[in-house]
């Protein structure tokens, strides 16, 4: 059986998406379409035969040109587990010129909308479905488990590069399970609950003798300014911002005590190769479809009667008192939780 799979970005939903790789058939291998950009989320997969990098600087004439081409190749599927206009547009293109049973995924736009609308007054039945799940199912329809969905993996990749985790672990001069990754920083600032929040969880966990190592970018500004604050007062970190290869990065969170973040992509990562995630969250909720996808994971925020407001929380209408959502999330609120954990 041929399947050609649809999911291009971005990276916390690429790393979602793998739990529809993680529930096909045993041995089944797909074509994979993914932005370019990406690419390096989903190289090495053993479950992918061939990855499919599409530029998205080529435009709409690089993109229908990779639609042809894949129009003439036979497929038993054809997965959309993105849905937007560039992968309608090539699944209108194969209806008329290719062939495979279409497979999609719903965005729920209703059930979000009614969740952004009525907010904790939501019905049960209108909460939208987790989008791991929804990726899970997704596999069903071309002959995946039916029960016992699993989540999504990381693991694969690292396990067919048997990559050699002590090697990483002794270059940040950090012990398996004695230190924990913390990634201050969001694609959408909004998503942020601030450096000095993360400072001051940080500073408290000092007595446990658990080092905390910085992910992220060396261009996010929360992490320079946590950074500065752990530098001034004298705290031992260690800073994995310039780590370039995504890999070592994979490795680092799951060899950690635990990840503590804003709602974003490292966090799907962390859980993908089962790292306990603490994750924070303000404007978003969990309940839009990106919560925590295992047990061992758990999410926080202020119960707040405006939020969810968005998927990004670019516009607070609450101009009296705007971003409460984060700012009511206090510090010991974060430790509380990291105890009742048993981290």
């Amino acid at each position: 059986m041929k399947i050609l799979v649809f999911r291009l970005s971005s990276l916390g939903d690429v790393i979602l998406s793998t739990a529809f790789l993680e529930n096909l058939p045993e041995h089944q291998k797909v074509d994979w379409v993914v932005a370019k950009e990406f690419e390096f989320a989903l190289k090495g997969h053993p479950r992918i035969s061939r990855l499919i990098a599409f530029d998205k600087k080529s435009g709409l004439s690089g993109w229908m040109k990779l639609v042809r081409e894949l129009a003439h190749e036979s497929y038993d599927y054809r997965v959309d587990l993105h849905c937007t206009l560039r992968t309608r547009l090539a699944f209108f293109w194969f209806r008329w010129g290719g062939d495979g049973i279409r497979v999609s995924v719903s965005k729920e736009r209703i059930k979000t909308l009614m969740l952004l609308s009525l907010k904790k007054f939501t019905p049960r039945f209108l909460i939208p479905t987790p989008y791991w799940l929804r990726f899970a199912r997704a596999a069903q329809q071309v002959g995946g488990s039916i029960s016992n969905l699993l989540p999504p993996s990381f693991l694969p990749i690292l396990e067919k590069e048997q990559r050699d985790d002590s090697g990483v672990l002794q270059n940040y001069r950090v012990e398996r399970k004695n230190y924990f990754c913390v990634m201050p920083a969001s694609r959408w600032v909004t998503k942020e609950w601030g450096a000095r929040n993360f400072f001051d969880v940080i500073t408290a966990l000092q007595t446990r003798s658990w080092v905390p190592v910085i992910l992220g970018r060396e261009q996010d500004h929360s992490c320079r300014e946590l950074k500065a604050l752990l530098e001034r007062s004298g705290v031992s970190y260690r800073d994995a911002l310039r780590e370039d290869d995504f890999k070592n990065t994979a490795i680092l969170l799951k060899n950690a005590r635990f990840y503590l973040g804003c709602d974003t992509g490292l966090s799907h990562l962390a859980e993908s190769v089962e790292c306990p995630a603490l994750v924070v969250f303000g404007p978003t909720q969990p309940e839009l479809g990106f919560g925590p996808a295992r047990n061992q994971s758990t999410s926080i925020s202020a119960q707040v009667t405006c939020s969810p407001c968005s998927k990004d929380g670019r516009v607070c209408y609450r101009f009296d008192d705007p971003y409460v959502c984060m700012r009511r999330i206090l510090p010991e609120f974060v430790l509380k939780e990291i105890d009742r954990c048993g981290f």
